[in-house]
């Protein structure tokens, strides 16, 4: 479990590093339109590839008894990479400019490639072989940075820049990804099997949590832009691209526990399964602790040396952002716990009640606090979602409890 967690948090830490320090270069080699324009294609990406991934990862790692194949997985990745696509260039149509609709349909196929690989890095957590998805995300880190610098060194250009991007880390889908997992178990590819429409209809509750999820955050920075422009959407960016890497931390800390907790169940070893719930979110609310006392302690020092002296003038941003982080960290791990007990449709009745608190108030929270408004209309009703994921968590656990001692 050790190595396991090692490997998993390597990875996901390090890529999370890469992807936030193009973050970094974009406003030292261009400005903070340019960050505008990076945030709100990664952002919107990010949105539409809960398509493309329909939720199903943690639905794969926790299928102790095998219901699907390897290929029916891989499969039904394919389909829903070409769908999530479609949605996105008709959605990107209508994103305010020609300049920003072009870099994000350049940028998606990079989050299109995370998607493919991750059916197979799904494969791979099956068979315990966390090494080939660490491994793959560090290659995939390296080449985002390199091919950022000297695309936007040599073109000038941002949306180039995401083009040459998207082909190399599709490359590195295949030539790493596809080819070392075909090497451990057979994966024949089933496009036209019906039980992939059945996979589809179990995941589609928790596909509508994670594309409810993503929207919160596309919206909030939406109508930032709407309502103060490009330039300040740009600076919130810059200040909140950094906090993703704890949300990145943390989902690489809980991430191995998920097969052992469906492994529990699937035992009806109900108490391990407890102590398992508990014990993570004890360690993670240790590590909030942490990174609360960090940001507090370094966040100002640290914002100046990456972005400038002028980002200081908007250091107020910074802790609530950090906080929504946190939150969101607690919220994916519950949601995990929530998977193992297959209370998917409770997963997505509670997101989507989520956000449309969040969309009634973001705009309001805006026009009252400014910027800040943007984290603070997402506290709150993220918040009261964490206490419903706890609530049944506990209730199910008991119910299971209750059923198998008849």
């Amino acid at each position: 479990m050790k190595k396991d967690i090692a490997w998993n948090t390597f990875g996901n830490i390090f890529y999370g590093f890469c992807t936030w320090v193009i973050t970094i270069i974009v406003v030292r080699l261009g400005s903070f339109e340019d960050a505008g324009y990076l945030s709100l294609a990664m952002t919107t990406s990010s949105t539409y590839n809960a398509i493309a991934l329909f939720a199903m990862r943690n639905y794969q790692i926790t299928d102790a008894k095998h219901v699907y194949s390897d290929g029916q997985y891989v499969s039904s990745r394919v389909i829903s990479c070409i769908a999530a696509y479609a949605f996105l260039a008709v959605a990107a149509a209508f994103s305010g400019s020609v300049y920003q609709a072009v870099c994000i349909i350049a940028f998606m196929p990079v989050r299109l490639s995370e998607a493919f690989s991750d059916a197979f890095h799904g494969i791979d957590q099956m068979h315990d072989r966390y090494d080939l998805i660490g491994k793959s995300f560090a290659i995939r880190g390296v080449a985002i940075i390199v091919i950022f610098v000297a695309g936007l060194v040599l073109t000038k250009n941002l949306a180039v820049t995401l083009v040459i991007i998207s082909i190399a880390t599709f490359a590195i889908s295949i030539l790493w990804d596809m080819r070392l997992t075909s090497k451990i178990t057979t994966i024949r590819l089933h496009l036209k099997d019906s039980k992939i429409f059945k996979l589809y209809l179990s995941c589609l509750p928790l596909m509508l949590f994670t594309f409810f999820m993503s929207m919160q955050v596309m919206y909030a920075k939406t109508v930032l832009q709407d309502v103060m422009g490009v330039a300040k959407q740009g600076i919130y960016a810059s200040i909140s691209n950094p906090t993703y890497a704890v949300q990145v931390m943390g989902a690489a800390m809980f991430a191995p526990f998920l097969p052992v907790l469906a492994e529990k169940l699937s035992e009806q070893d109900f108490k391990a399964f407890k102590k398992n719930v508990l014990k993570v979110t004890g360690i993670l609310a240790v590590f909030a602790v942490f990174v609360l006392i960090i940001a507090a302690l370094l966040g100002r020092w640290v914002l100046g040396i990456f972005f400038g002296k002028e980002i200081l003038d908007y250091y107020e941003l910074f802790i609530p952002v950090v906080i929504v982080v946190i939150i969101n960290t607690f919220v994916y791990w519950f949601q995990g716990v929530l998977v193992a007990l297959r209370q998917n449709v409770a997963v997505a009745a509670g997101m989507i009640a989520d956000f449309i608190f969040f969309a009634l108030t973001v705009r309001p929270a805006i026009g009252t606090w400014g910027m800040n408004g943007a984290s603070y209309a997402q506290i709150i009703p993220l918040s009261c979602y964490i206490l419903f994921e706890v609530i049944v968590v506990v209730v199910s656990t008991r119910r299971l409890e209750k059923n198998a001692g008849r």
